[in-house]
């Protein structure tokens, strides 16, 4: 038995701690540090939202206007550059009305706040949403702080932000972490179409598969590979699928076994491989949407602007680097290591040893620590109310 004063001192040192572990297993998401910026940008819009001048700019000359090129509005839009932080004030006024190298600058970091091509070019599109009024950017700021404010706490050390309109995935350390010690990752999102968007939800990572098999969807077993199965015999063999029974036995293709198929009585997965749909690893986390994170095999669609292409998953620009994160709590799981499972025959489930908070959100304003404020397109329509 331990003396008394050893038990006091025990117990009065887990006393101590015990607020703090009780913060640090329930941090709000409110707590960001880019919540917080979220909210003190919004003020400074609802105010230049109050001078409507500011985005009315003359229409193109019937063309985009390029660099070094004239556009008669120059003067219109230094002022707005200026007024929303694209531009230096000293820039003000110019020798005329050319596309110089500054106001080309400041186009440029108005593109990338706004998800657009970086150009420098003055486009129909570029100038459409430079005539946006104010006032639907400080929805915009107001809508996304409410949906944040409506997130659950976060129980564990990390967590995972998707933010599905950003097209990027977040994963922090912990809730004050800045974006310099932030994993940012490009993802791609489900579909603009209805039943293929990808979900708002919170979920909780438990574990990583690596060479996974894919049980294909059954909406997409019925739309898609079924009549590819059926308009041609060789199409599962060639693509790597195979028909299952209830109880996991593989069974052979066959006229019969498709008609189980149809009749939902087998199922069809995609065996590991190169061309499997959910690539090398894929992140599990249980949820009703049967939604998760995953490598992909079609990586040229990284290189894409607005990268909404998939069945509602969300694709994993880099998920060696993404699996290093998950794993970090487990040394025996090296970068090393990762690669090589990657690269394995087997299917290998790896528990962690603490869930990860994912929480897939859809904000179409960003603050950053810079001062400046992303503004994304509303990608699904969420925001037309």
């Amino acid at each position: 038995m331990l003396p008394l004063r050893h038990t006091i001192v025990t117990l009065w040192a887990a006393a101590c701690l015990l607020p703090a572990v009780v913060a640090a297993q329930a941090a709000s998401p409110q707590t960001l540090h880019h919540f917080l910026l979220l909210e003190q940008a919004l003020p400074r819009y609802q105010m230049l939202a109050s001078q409507p001048g500011l985005t009315q700019l003359p229409a193109l000359p019937g063309h985009s206007v390029k660099p070094r090129e004239s556009y008669a509005g120059s003067a219109a839009l230094r002022r707005l550059l200026i007024a929303v932080g694209d531009l230096p004030a000293a820039d003000a006024t110019a020798p005329d009305n050319t596309l110089d190298e500054n106001l080309v600058a400041g186009i440029r970091r108005f593109q990338e706040r706004h998800g657009l091509a970086t150009d420098g070019v003055l486009g129909q599109q570029t100038w459409r949403v430079m005539t946006t009024p104010l006032t639907q950017r400080v929805h915009q700021i107001e809508r996304t702080l409410q949906r944040w404010r409506e997130l659950p706490p976060n129980p564990y050390r990390r967590a995972i932000f998707v933010n599905i309109p950003r097209f990027r995935l977040y994963a922090i350390n912990a809730m004050q972490d800045s974006e310099a010690n932030m994993l940012q990752i490009d993802v791609v999102v489900g579909k603009v179409i209805k039943d293929l968007r990808t979900p708002t939800f919170v979920a909780d990572l438990t574990h990583v598969i690596f060479r996974p098999y894919w049980d294909v969807p059954r909406k997409i077993a019925m739309k898609e590979l079924l009549p590819a199965a059926r308009a041609n015999p060789a199409y599962l063999a060639d693509h790597h699928y195979e028909l299952v029974s209830p109880n996991g036995t593989v069974v052979p293709e066959s006229a019969a076994n498709l008609a189980a198929l149809a009749a939902g009585t087998l199922r069809i997965r995609q065996r590991p491989g190169d061309d499997n749909a959910l690539g090398a690893v894929k992140f599990m986390m249980p949820n009703a949407h049967d939604v998760y994170l995953h490598d992909t095999p079609a990586r040229s669609l990284f290189a894409q602007v607005t990268r909404a292409y998939s069945h509602g998953c969300v694709r994993v620009g880099k998920p060696a680097v993404l699996a290093e994160f998950v794993l970090q709590d487990d040394p025996a799981w090296t970068p090393e290591r990762i690669a090589q499972a990657m690269r394995g025959t087997e299917s290998m489930r790896v528990n962690l040893r603490e869930p990860i908070r994912v929480y897939f959100v859809y904000g179409t304003a960003i603050a950053r620590e810079d001062g400046s404020v992303l503004f994304l397109d509303d990608l699904y329509g969420l925001e037309k109310d």
